[in-house]
């Protein structure tokens, strides 16, 4: 195992000692960037397999075993697979995946994406009942499950249930009954990676996946909801309230319950306005 000298800045010695949610957050980015990318032009014959090929996350997960640290974590699993798929090519081995690809839907299939992605619309209003915690866990799980830029896995969820919680978020409309998840960030994985200058609009891309996420499967659940976001005093009183560090930050927030109203769904302008096509010469 090739033993770099540094890893985005960390020594051996520093990534023994690191927050694990950093070296988290390294072994996505390193199994994204040196194995993930790679991977599929090496099956398809288009590079060679490097001679160091899946060398560093070898390297990450060795120190993340080496802290004792669970290695039954499905991101960390998913490295690992990744891993012994970069060790089996390096070795000259054949590599078989389980994975197939992307197929067209079928018309029932697409008439329920279709009213899914076409049918949701903002619901303000809700009704003074309880959204079960059977629910609220599968709209999180979709939020978890967004895209997310290079894997850096920063995503963090505030529920807000009551009343009293939600006057800390600044909202422009009245929040009567339904429930609150707030979408925050974990900014110390994008410093651990130096994203927040080489690629800081990934952070703002990344809340808005999760929120836009989160609503789609509201609608599927027959709840209404609305994306709304937020600015620097209502991250401070989050931060203060849970007694979160400077490096958390809360990005926007969704209002989620039972629709107590059926707003038309806004409109839009015609496909042709918006296409942006070259001049014809």
């Amino acid at each position: 195992m090739v033993r770099p000298a540094e890893v985005f800045g960390f020594s051996e010695e520093e990534l023994m000692k690191v927050d694990a949610v950093v070296l988290r957050t390294l072994i996505h980015e390193r199994a994204h960037h040196t194995i993930e990318v790679l991977i599929y032009r090496v099956l398809a014959g288009k590079m060679k397999v490097p001679s160091d090929f899946g060398s560093m996350v070898e390297f990450l997960l060795s120190i993340w075993e080496r802290r004792g640290l669970p290695a039954d974590e499905p991101d960390v699993e998913w490295a690992a697979k990744y891993l012994s798929y970069a060790k089996t090519l390096r070795s000259g081995g054949v590599v078989s995946l389980d994975t197939r690809l992307p197929e067209p839907f079928s018309s029932v299939e697409m008439r329920v994406v279709e009213k899914l992605m076409f049918g949701r619309r903002s619901i303000r209003q809700f009704l003074p009942k309880p959204v079960p915690e059977d629910m609220i866990e599968r709209i999180l799980y979709a939020g978890l499950m967004a895209p997310q830029g290079c894997n850096v896995g920063s995503t963090r969820f505030i529920v807000l249930r009551t009343p009293e919680e939600w006057k800390m978020v600044q909202s422009d409309i009245p929040v009567e009954n339904g429930v609150m998840i707030v979408v925050c960030q974990d900014m110390s994985v994008y410093y651990a990676v130096g994203f927040e200058k080489r690629v800081p609009q990934n952070i703002y891309y990344d809340a808005a996946t999760a929120a836009d996420h989160m609503l789609l499967m509201a609608h599927a659940l027959g709840l209404g909801g609305v994306w709304l976001t937020h600015g620097e005093e209502t991250q401070k009183k989050i931060r203060e309230h849970f007694g979160l560090p400077e490096s958390f930050v809360s990005r926007c927030h969704i209002l989620v319950g039972w629709p107590a109203e059926a707003p038309m769904k806004s409109a839009r302008m015609k496909l042709d306005q918006v296409v942006i096509r070259r001049p014809e010469k």
